[in-house]
């Protein structure tokens, strides 16, 4: 029962690479009139989708462990199905490590929860072969209970993703990290005194604009600052990928 669990989860996860697929596609959408901020959180929605196909694969899942604890069967063992398991192992823990890599560059939810569903995926394949291995040194229902074991691990991943997606697609400051590396970019300038406040609207990965707010230090031309400006707004594009607009109390001196 836990290797047919897997291999439902594993079913699901070719839906949820389409799903990914589609979203990366749409989000990459130019610009139109209905749309001024682009298509980014189609990325978002995608990843609900792939929440909802795990969501499917868990409640499946957890009725037939339940089933299969009611009514026990005997499990054959074999080396095939020994290796099959564990090349699987090898292989979701590997595509967790590439995606994790190829991620670190353009920070999208999607690509986390697809990492994250890899690694889930390869305890889940652990624990059916466990589950194989143990199975003939003991006449408790095992399959049933690591299948239904399996059923909650997916079910957890479920929520973590349904939780990420859904805060993106409502719109989602800046974290405590982001708005940190905001300020200390901003500060780097001495022409600034502080930065007074910092708000951050998500579009999606590639469309994140920031409005930050502002102190100047002592005076200084209008050509400098003008300068010191541009070069902020340059320097957090290249370093966080954001369209920033820095504004100020007009009534201070500047």
């Amino acid at each position: 029962m836990a290797i047919i669990a897997d291999a439902l989860n594993n079913l699901t996860d070719c839906a949820s690479s389409v799903a990914t697929i589609l979203g990366f596609s749409l989000s990459t959408r130019e610009k139109d009139s209905k749309h001024p901020y682009g298509h980014g959180r189609m990325e978002y929605i995608c990843g609900l989708m792939i929440a909802n196909f795990i969501l499917f694969t868990a409640v499946s899942v957890g009725k037939s462990s339940l089933e299969r604890l009611i009514f026990p069967e005997a499990v054959q063992i074999s080396a095939v199905v020994i290796v099959v398991l564990l090349i699987g192992i090898i292989i979701k823990l590997a595509m967790a490590i590439i995606i994790s890599c190829l991620n670190k560059e353009i920070s999208s939810a999607t690509l986390k929860a697809v990492k994250n569903d890899n690694l889930s995926d390869a305890l889940v394949t652990t624990v059916a072969l466990l589950g194989v291995l143990c199975a003939s040194f003991t006449t408790l229902p095992l399959d049933g209970l690591l299948g239904f074991l399996v059923s909650i691990v997916i079910l957890w991943s479920v929520w973590v993703s349904f939780s990420e997606n859904t805060v993106l697609l409502l719109g989602e400051g800046a974290t405590i990290e982001t708005e940190k590396s905001i300020r200390q970019i901003v500060m780097r300038d001495q022409i600034f005194q502080k930065v007074e406040s910092v708000t951050l609207h998500d579009y999606g990965p590639q469309e994140k604009i920031a409005f930050i707010k502002v102190a100047f230090g002592e005076s200084s031309s209008s050509l400098e600052t003008d300068q010191s400006l541009k070069r902020v707004q340059q320097q957090l594009k290249d370093e966080l990928h954001l369209d920033a607009t820095l504004y100020w109390d007009m009534t201070a001196k500047i």
